[in-house]
């Protein structure tokens, strides 16, 4: 292999494949960065037999060929370049890397030990997404999901594709975030996509902006951003019958700012710290809301924060931590909950006066206080 390429788009490449290399591989070409020239292109791939990265850009070649070098060497190298065009010049064991006036040998590995990467089949079902939209999304539900692999159907992503719309779904057994978006071109399907796949996905997608292409497939599904490829394995299972855990009545209605409810929840929650589990108790009441928490070590913190309420006053206790994963998620400047009562999930979804706000549902179940 011989091939020459500009630094920023190779830097990127590197970047964008090695977010798939492992720290912990049973087989060291995981570790590795395929490097494929051919054709005018240079493809960089890598893998952790899960989640797949692959990425293309254009080269000037004068020797096809293909290496396979240390990941996590190369991305670190690769961020320190000078700003001058990338060489690369060796097969197999030794590769010469040269920028500017920096030049480096890398030893490379055994490419025949790469695993071979699964590409989307032409005729697979696919739809497109505004990329932005998409990452929303993601960001919104994705921490939902639970990070327990002793339940790995609750680490992941339920997506569902149908009537013009992809909706995402995630839970933990604690709480639950549901949202929907319009595709701009619909396809139909299901998937158990795993968080922290989906988050690389939304992560692409952010950067790439544009659009995201779903390509649904049975056992994996792949993202295409441009000339980036992130393709998955899902998870094997059944996830939850979501819809008919939400609420479709509820007894009080509470409208606040989110962002003071957020600060006065971080200040109130510190008293939690060190001690596992210990609830935050929220009480409505006519035109305000009481935050308190109580450590036995401790002590006490109460704040009291104006409020909108609408229906009987009642009290209930929260995971701080998982309150202000839901108010985070929101990103409006106010928040309604929906309450039924003290012992029942509470929703939490974005508010605005004039009504345009996301769709999105976070459930959150109550903690008893002793």
């Amino acid at each position: 292999m011989k091939l020459r390429a500009e630094r920023a788009e190779f830097a990127d490449a590197v970047s964008w494949t090695t977010r798939t290399v492992g720290a912990r591989v049973t087989l060291p070409a995981l570790s590795g960065v395929l490097l494929e020239a051919a054709d005018g292109k240079l493809t960089c791939r890598a893998t952790d037999l899960e989640v797949a990265a692959e990425v293309s850009i254009p080269v000037q070649i004068d020797r096809p060929g293909t290496v396979l070098l240390p990941g996590r060497l190369l991305s670190q190298l690769v961020a320190r370049f000078p700003e001058a065009p990338v060489q690369i010049d060796g097969d197999g064991d030794r590769v010469e890397i040269t920028c500017g006036r920096a030049t480096f040998k890398v030893r490379g590995m055994q490419a025949e030990d790469f695993p071979s990467l699964s590409a989307p089949a032409d005729d697979a079902p696919q739809g497109q997404i505004k990329a932005d939209a998409f990452s929303r999304l993601v960001n919104q539900v994705a921490r939902a999901a639970s990070n327990d692999e002793g339940r790995p159907v609750l680490t992941g992503v339920q997506l569902d594709a149908s009537d013009g719309r992809l909706t995402a779904a995630a839970t933990d057994s604690y709480r639950l975030a549901v949202r929907s978006v319009a595709f701009e071109e619909a396809v139909e399907g299901t998937a158990l996509v795993p968080a922290r796949s989906l988050l690389e996905a939304a992560k692409g997608a952010s950067e790439a902006g544009g659009a995201v292409t779903l390509i649904l497939e049975e056992g994996q599904v792949s993202f295409l951003f441009g000339d980036r490829r992130l393709t998955t394995k899902l998870i094997e299972g059944s996830f939850p019958n979501y819809r008919a855990l939400l609420p479709d009545a509820h007894e009080t209605s509470v409208v606040i700012d989110r962002a003071a409810l957020a600060e006065a929840l971080q200040r109130v929650a510190i008293v939690a710290m060190g001690q596992a589990n210990t609830p935050l108790e929220l009480t409505f009441e006519d035109g305000s809301l009481d935050l308190q928490a109580t450590n036995q070590e401790m002590g006490d913190a109460a704040e009291a924060l104006p409020a909108e309420v609408d229906g009987e006053g009642l009290s209930i206790a929260f995971n701080p931590a998982y309150l202000l994963a839901g108010l985070e998620a929101t990103g409006t400047e106010q928040v309604r909950v929906e309450l039924r009562d003290g012992l029942k999930p509470a929703v939490l979804k974005p508010h605005r006066e004039d009504g345009d706000v996301d769709d999105l549902t976070y459930l959150l179940m109550p903690m008893r206080v002793s």
